[in-house]
């Protein structure tokens, strides 16, 4: 596997397709993660109207009808990856056809996380820590991206993917902020990355207070 990888030649527009299917999953992992923890706290009530294994309606409204600042703070994250995928789509010209059809043979599908299965472990402050770690975790998939696209390779040099774990300045100074590409990723990257740290501040904060 990993000599396939080594040798694939390096496609651009293939790889904005690709880091625009990631979006669209994080997308849709990150409301997943909302309503799941919604649903152990403001919508415990409405989770015996669902069969168990029945799939919850994909409907973002149900999430900002809730007063918690913490579904809140993941709706903002869902905004700005939302609106940046639709960017990278026009600036790229990219079809909704090419995306669906991307999304289906599964491009993107690394970006969907392992959950706990243990229901008895599972709990509102499960679901809210593991979309801060998986927030943090996009902001590390985005950076490599950036340094892919910046550099027109795949596989990304050992000492540079631990330079890529944050967007310090010292990670951006290594990225070409001429490819629009690339400057809008690093400026999701910083934004996703404030929110992340606003919701592990407030989950701190809500254990402090119990």
């Amino acid at each position: 596997m990993q000599e396939n990888m080594e040798t694939e030649p390096f496609d651009y527009q293939k790889e904005i397709l690709h880091t625009v299917c990631m979006l669209c999953v994080t997308y849709r992992e990150l409301f997943v993660y909302g309503l799941n923890a919604a649903l152990c706290e403001e919508l415990k009530d409405i989770r015996h109207v669902f069969e168990e294994g029945e799939e919850y309606p994909a409907d973002i409204s149900i999430l900002e009808a809730l007063d918690d600042v913490n579904i809140k703070t993941l709706l903002a994250l869902m905004y700005v990856v939302e609106n940046a995928g639709d960017t990278l789509l026009n600036i790229n010209n990219i079809s909704k056809e090419k995306l669906d059809a991307a999304l289906a043979h599964g491009i993107g599908d690394e970006c969907i996380p392992e959950t706990n299965e243990n229901e008895d472990l599972v709990s509102y402050q499960y679901w809210m820590n593991d979309a801060m770690g998986y927030a943090h975790l996009t902001v590390y998939n985005l950076l490599q991206q950036c340094y892919r696209l910046s550099q027109g390779i795949l596989n990304i040099p050992e000492d540079m993917d631990e330079l890529l774990c944050f967007p310090t300045n010292e990670a951006m100074d290594i990225l070409d902020k001429d490819d629009q590409n690339v400057e809008l990723l690093t400026t999701l990257s910083l934004t996703m990355s404030g929110h992340a740290h606003d919701l592990c501040d407030s989950l701190l904060n809500q254990r402090q207070s119990e």
